[in-house]
């Protein structure tokens, strides 16, 4: 993640050609990947076969997740991108629990407590500044 926000904050170039940058050798891999191991499938059905709207959907749904976090990075750093990745979660599974009857376990409630308590107390405004002491200090 640090690495990541050097190298979006430390260049002159665009954010779009950085993710292009970046995005190419994934797609390599996940190209070589999809053939070693599908290649049978991908003859018979091609490349896009089995791609239902829902698939498209959470396909459009992590490729703007992905231009959402590198915006985040860029103009914040990457604390916040991590509170809010933490967050994302909590709220997915409150979600989750009033939609499709998710149970967390206790493990899962004390994590997502720290995660509220933390989001909060780095959000608060700094404290004010000490003033200076009306008494004199000795040495």
């Amino acid at each position: 993640g640090v690495y990541f926000e050097k190298i979006l904050k430390g260049s002159k170039t665009s954010l779009w050609l950085r993710n292009v940058q970046m995005g190419l050798p994934s797609v390599g891999i996940a190209l070589i990947t999809v053939f070693a191991k599908d290649s049978a499938a991908i003859g018979t059905q091609g490349f896009l076969g089995g791609y239902t709207p829902i698939v498209w959907t959470v396909v459009t749904i992590q490729a703007v997740g992905g231009l959402i976090v590198a915006v985040v990075v860029k103009y914040a750093d990457n604390v916040l991108k991590v509170f809010a990745t933490s967050f994302s979660i909590v709220i997915s599974c409150v979600l989750s629990a009033i939609f499709f009857d998710f149970h967390a376990s206790g493990g899962f409630v004390v994590g997502a407590s720290f995660v509220v308590v933390a989001t909060g107390l780095y959000s608060q405004p700094e404290g004010k500044k000490r003033r200076t002491p009306v008494l004199p200090t000795t040495k």
